[in-house]
């Protein structure tokens, strides 16, 4: 073992809260939400505080059937003790993405040794969209957390058929999930389970475990209150929204723009997995020999599981395949020695040669773009981007050469440290220039409608709900009248005055490719 991991208490449990506070707790409160995500779960939050209505969600003051309630009943309870604010929206992703990790680090404990269960740590907490989604205001840590539960415990089932407890906690689990995002929560771990039992012999085990009435019977009396309380509230409008619009629809059809193709996530998962990328390479071509192993190929089993249903999925985003590598990066851990080679350096080299140069490559890109948006949006790179991302950008790459060349770490104790270096420097720097560019005028735009409360807010033709998080009110979508303040963006002033030709608009805010238009007259035709 290296110096920095040499076994000691003190050392053993530093590093594993250095690791989860810098991951997923440090600077929570220090850039603004996010849209689309971020701000339709933090907006659609505060309109259930405002209204006291804790069974259904609405954003903007429709009804919002994307996901189950459980996540915004934890954003919920966290603004009601710490304010509206962006700690209290994103701690609770914090927690369970903490959840998530510890629950991996017992496993291994379990399973293996208390040195690669500590390598489980820091290799989770700071793989890049696991750092993401843990400081997301975001569902994605409580589903995570709950498949993996749901995963480990079934393999403990298999080694201890008898233990019936065992049993339970896997339908708790899967129901949990359920009340968080859905069926994906039984479905993963339901082909996971099936294939390992069968491939092993064991399938009426398995069947025996589908059929634990018992289970069944806990799973329901969780699901069952807020399935009614939601009826009450929305009818079959929930049911038709969230189980056919946006999950079989979602899984047959491409939805919202994100559609791909079957090699989609061949190309993402490199990029979901870094700095840990090569050691996906290095796994694939020892799965072979590997997989003698059971619990590996019950791990490779979880991988490919997820992979193929995301990449025959119609909609495809990076986060979807993160359900699925909870067991890559147990795998990871486990044969860290064999799997971490040297090439492996490559891709935090170029991760790092790549935010180095993006603030020339963004500036490109706003000279090439078609949208208006895009290119007031990109233009004021500069204004984002000072001397201190430039330099960080420097010294994370410089020490991330320093690691490499240095003999006296192994492989393994090397990129977990620069793996460190990238958590700290995306959660200080890159997202500060993103934040900067994309959220912090439409964050400015609602605090200067906060000051008109008298005056009514509409949306014309633009999806960002964090204006309404920090307006701290409905910003509804429907046609502007006389006397609205009207927020758009840039693409969308021409078509405004188009469709109310008679009427005198005022800008009153403009930055960043955000407008912020007040109509002044009362005389325009075709308003009521």
């Amino acid at each position: 073992m290296t110096p920095i991991l040499r076994s000691s208490n003190l050392t053993h449990y530093g590093l594993l809260f250095a690791a989860v506070f810098f991951a997923f707790f440090w600077n929570i409160w220090g850039f603004p939400l996010f849209d689309l995500d971020e701000g339709a779960f933090s907006e659609a939050t505060r309109e259930m505080l405002a209204s006291g209505n804790f069974a259904a969600t609405y954003l903007d003051g429709a009804p919002r059937y994307d996901k189950p309630i459980l996540s915004y009943w934890f954003q919920a309870l966290s603004v009601s003790l710490f304010d509206l604010n962006e700690f209290a929206l994103r701690l609770p992703s914090a927690i369970a993405a903490s959840c998530w990790v510890w629950v991996s680090y017992r496993f291994a404990r379990q399973q293996w040794d208390a040195e690669t269960a500590l390598y489980v740590v820091l290799i989770m907490a700071n793989t890049l969209w696991i750092s993401i989604i843990g400081k997301a205001a975001i569902a994605d840590a409580w589903l995570n957390l709950f498949v993996t539960l749901t995963v480990l415990d079934i393999w403990r089932y298999w080694q201890q058929p008898e233990r019936r407890s065992l049993l339970f906690r896997v339908y708790l689990w899967m129901a949990l999930g359920m009340l968080t995002k859905g069926p994906v929560a039984i479905l993963v771990p339901l082909l996971v389970s099936g294939i390992f039992f069968i491939l092993q012999g064991e399938w009426r085990r398995w069947l025996k475990a589908i059929f634990f009435i018992p289970g069944w019977v806990l799973l329901l009396l969780i699901l069952t209150p807020w399935l009614w309380l939601v009826y009450l509230d929305q009818g079959f409008g929930f049911f038709e929204g969230f189980l056919l619009d946006h999950n079989l629809k979602r899984f047959s059809d491409t939805r919202e723009g994100h559609g791909g193709k079957l090699w989609y996530y061949l190309f993402a998962l490199p990029l979901v997995l870094l700095p840990f990328s090569a050691p996906l390479f290095s796994a694939l071509r020892r799965a072979k020999a590997l997989c003698k192993d059971s619990l590996t190929l019950y791990l490779f089993i979880w991988l490919a599981v997820v992979f193929v249903l995301v990449s025959i999925s119609g909609t495809q985003l990076p986060h979807y395949v993160v359900y699925g590598i909870t067991g890559l990066l147990l795998i990871f851990a486990r044969y860290r020695d064999q799997l971490f080679r040297g090439w492996s350096f490559i891709f935090p080299l170029l991760f790092f040669g790549l935010m180095l140069a993006l603030p020339w490559i963004l500036e490109s890109v706003a000279g090439e773009s078609k949208k208006l948006y895009q290119q007031e949006m990109l233009s004021r790179v500069w204004d984002v981007v000072g001397w201190p991302y430039v330099a960080a950008s420097v010294v994370a790459l410089l020490l991330t050469i320093g690691l490499i060349l240095s003999p006296k770490l192994s492989r393994p104790a090397k990129m977990v440290s620069i793996g460190f270096i990238q958590t700290i420097f995306m959660f200080n720097f890159f997202i500060q220039v993103m934040g900067g560019l994309q959220q912090q005028p439409i964050r400015e735009a609602a605090m200067m409608a906060k000051q008109r409360p008298g005056q009514n807010v509409v949306a014309y033709h633009i999806t960002m709900p964090s204006f309404s998080v920090y307006r701290e009110g409905i910003t509804a979508k429907v046609k502007p009248r006389s006397g609205d303040l009207i927020f758009t963006d840039a693409d969308n002033i021409t078509p405004l005055r188009k469709e109310f030709p008679q009427a005198s608009f005022e800008v009153i805010y403009n930055k960043g490719g955000i407008r912020l238009v007040e109509w002044l007259n009362a005389k325009s035709a075709g308003t009521d």
